[in-house]
C-alpha cells in the first residue's frame, strides 16, 4: 500500500492540468447559468415581440403572457396538423419516423 504524504498530493495536483480534471472555477459556472438565463428571457422576449408583429393591433390589448399562451397554442395545432398530415401521406408514419431520427 503506497501512502502520499500531504505535500506530494500538492505536488502532484499543482503539476495536473485543470483541463484534464475538467473543474471549472465556481464563477465561470455561475456565469454561464446567468447567461443562459438571459439568453432564454431575450428570447422568449423575441418571440413575444416577433408574435405582436404579425398580430398586429389585435395583440396591443393582450398581455405578454396571454400572447406567450397564444403562440404555444398555435405552434401545438400546427405541430398536430403536420404530423396528422405525414401520416396520411406515408401510410400512418411520421416523417420523423420514416427517416428513424431522434429530435
Amino acid at each position: 500500500m503506497t501512502r502520499l504524504s500531504l505535500t506530494e498530493t500538492s505536488n502532484s495536483l499543482a503539476q495536473t492540468n485543470p483541463a484534464q480534471l475538467n473543474i471549472q472555477p465556481p464563477q465561470q459556472c455561475t456565469y454561464e447559468q446567468i447567461n443562459q438565463i438571459f439568453n432564454e428571457q431575450n428570447q422568449q422576449v423575441k418571440t413575444i415581440q416577433e408574435a405582436r408583429d404579425i398580430l398586429g393591433e389585435s395583440a396591443q390589448a393582450l398581455t405578454d403572457g396571454q400572447v406567450c399562451d397564444l403562440v404555444n397554442e398555435i405552434q401545438y395545432l400546427v405541430d398536430t396538423w403536420l404530423e396528422e398530415y405525414e401520416q396520411k401521406v406515408f401510410d400512418g408514419k411520421t416523417l420523423k419516423e420514416i427517416l428513424q431520427v431522434n429530435l
